[in-house]
């Protein structure tokens, strides 16, 4: 039986992250007009574009519709390129234009990198805990049904 401070602490967390992605975003939004999303996935096409939608989603840790979206905010604001692949015609890479670069160099930290190398930095087994309960949670309180998004954006 969990001790009775135990659902407080528990959302207290719950809600001291869900602070944390919300003001993420809107220092972004005041401070380069995008979202915290769009300026996390800018930020992981700084070092090199992305092969594809896929590898995109990889590199946030997110389902490849939710970068999809983003990618599309970002290309129609002229932030990223699709090229198409040298390799496959039919492969569309996604790279971060100089207007894209200008804008990370000027805007806030996002917090979703950090977050992830701090997930990263877990012992495995600590990390398939955490991972098991957020699941339970999510599931008993019915929103296992919908698509798991990137964040506040997609």
């Amino acid at each position: 039986m969990p001790a009775p401070d135990e659902p407080m602490r528990i959302m207290n967390s719950l809600r001291r992250v869900v602070r944390l992605l919300r003001l993420a975003d809107r220092a972004a939004e005041s401070a380069v007009r995008i979202s915290a999303a769009q300026l996390f996935v800018l930020r992981s096409l700084v070092e090199a574009p992305a092969a594809s939608l896929s590898e995109l989603a990889a590199r946030t840790l997110t389902d490849q519709s939710s970068v999809s979206t983003v990618v599309a905010r970002l290309v129609d604001a002229k932030l990223v390129n699709r090229i198409p692949s040298k390799d496959d015609r039919r492969r569309m890479e996604i790279a971060i234009t100089p207007a894209g670069m200008r804008l990370v160099k000027k805007a806030p930290p996002t917090p979703q990198a950090k977050m992830i190398a701090a997930i990263k930095k877990l012992p495995a087994a600590k990390q398939a805990d955490i991972a098991k309960s957020l699941e339970a949670l999510v599931k008993a309180v019915g929103a296992d049904e919908t698509a798991p998004r990137m964040f506040f954006d997609a």
